[in-house]
């Protein structure tokens, strides 16, 4: 996708240079612009979420490893392909930025590629002006970016902006002292038409400062700003904004370890002779993950055996949840029903007469009773099964036939009084 880029003066308070590349991979005729300055990269919102999750109680102390597993039930991706960046907390409610570690790793490498040393990395829309009274926008591509507070905003297309305008509660909108002395100053009858008007107008409009042309036929209170070049408003904005997302695997070296460069050479020599020392290591670790490859083809095998209706699974942390929902939906409602306790309690009776096999089992949990079908060799090994099980449950045997040299029957169980 294309790349604007734009060269800001604080100093001079001036633009030196402006363009587009065609997409990241022309960064290379950005080189001799970078030089000494700071480099700030702009994430598009587009390619990324900006959303807020409720913080449970007690998960204070490790909330940046917890964060992400709060909003695993909101995502359709796997929690550990997405890098998650906490901008604000508020007390149990976190704002937090959400993108993808391919799209991070992708960008990365193209501006380490070309010697570029990033400084921040944010979202473009939190790069506008800040309004406590409503929100900033600027168009951009076709696409306009919307800052409703200090660390969200959206990207949204021309065509669903008057929807989701309408649907924001609008910011309380004080009116200056100077305002009030003008108010009072009016005449009666200019009094009289502004109450008309305000009869007439829209309840609770959004005030939306606008840097670019506003669009037509949209909802909110549109008053326009200065206009400005809008990567000169983004790039000022960068500058100023505490926001970043190069944290975590991302974060920046320390300035020291730039000082280790000239011993580069040295840390290679000695990394050929400890690879002598790990290559075991390596070989076991490689041993491991084949192996954990085999048993993750396993455990879906197992999945889809046991649970059919189920076509993909999207994740591990998937399969997990919905084998615990089919197992506990086994356990029943209460610690003394269920099919499970039936089968636990069952297995010493069987022990005891490891001849009789089941052929098949029915659980009715409304009526209380397990029905068997089994199979013996003998029709002594049904009486010797009924006697056992006789200690704990009230057996009802049916009647037994005997085919191809081995004894069938049924046995229908409930629990004593």
């Amino acid at each position: 996708m294309p790349a604007q880029w734009l060269v800001w003066s604080p100093q001079q308070n001036e633009v030196i240079a402006s363009g587009q590349l065609a997409d990241i991979t022309q960064l290379d005729q950005l080189v001799e612009y970078a030089g000494s300055r700071p480099v700030y990269g702009l994430v598009p919102t587009s390619e990324m979420l900006l959303t807020q999750v409720t913080i449970p109680a007690g998960s204070s102390r490790q909330l940046t490893a917890v964060l992400p597993y709060l909003l695993e039930e909101e995502l359709a991706q796997d929690v550990d392909n997405l890098h998650v960046q906490l901008l604000r907390r508020e007390e149990d409610v976190a704002t937090v930025a959400i993108i993808e570690h391919e799209k991070m790793e992708q960008w990365l490498a193209a501006f380490k590629e070309r010697g570029f040393e990033l400084k921040k990395l944010l979202p473009d829309c939190l790069c506008l002006p800040l309004f406590d009274n409503g929100y900033s926008a600027a168009e951009i591509e076709g696409q306009w970016l919307i800052r409703q507070s200090e660390v969200m905003g959206i990207c949204a297309e021309t065509s669903w902006l008057d929807a989701w305008i309408s649907a924001q509660k609008a910011p309380t909108v004080l009116a200056t002292a100077e305002e009030d002395d003008e108010e009072s100053e009016e005449t009666e009858s200019e009094a009289i038409e502004s109450a008309s008007s305000e009869l007439t107008a829209p309840p609770s409009q959004v005030v939306v400062y606008h840097y670019t042309p506003a669009p037509e036929g949209i909802s909110g209170r549109w008053q326009a700003q200065t206009p400005e070049l809008v990567m000169q408003l983004l790039a000022q904005g960068a500058a100023e904004s505490k926001v970043n997302l190069l944290s975590g695997p991302y974060k920046p070296q320390a300035a020291w370890r730039k000082h280790l460069r000239p011993w580069r050479k040295v840390a290679i020599a000695a990394s050929l002779v400890l690879a002598a020392m790990v290559g075991q290591h390596v070989m076991e670790l490689q041993q491991l993950e084949q192996q954990a490859k085999v048993y993750r083809t396993e455990s879906e095998r197992i999945f889809r055996q046991v649970l059919p209706q189920f076509k993909r699974i999207p994740s591990q942390s998937y399969l997990k949840n919905q084998m615990n929902a089919a197992l506990k939906s086994l356990g029943g409602k209460g610690s003394d029903s269920g099919i499970l306790m039936w089968l636990g309690e069952l297995k010493p009776a069987f022990s005891q007469v490891p001849s009789v096999k089941v052929v098949n089992l029915k659980y009715d949990q409304n009526r209380g009773e397990l029905r068997l079908q089994a199979t013996a060799p003998d029709f002594q090994d049904f009486e010797k099964l009924r006697s056992v099980l006789t200690k704990e449950f009230n057996v009802e045997q049916g009647q037994l036939s005997k085919e191809g040299g081995l004894v069938s029957g049924a046995v229908v169980l409930r629990r004593k009084a």
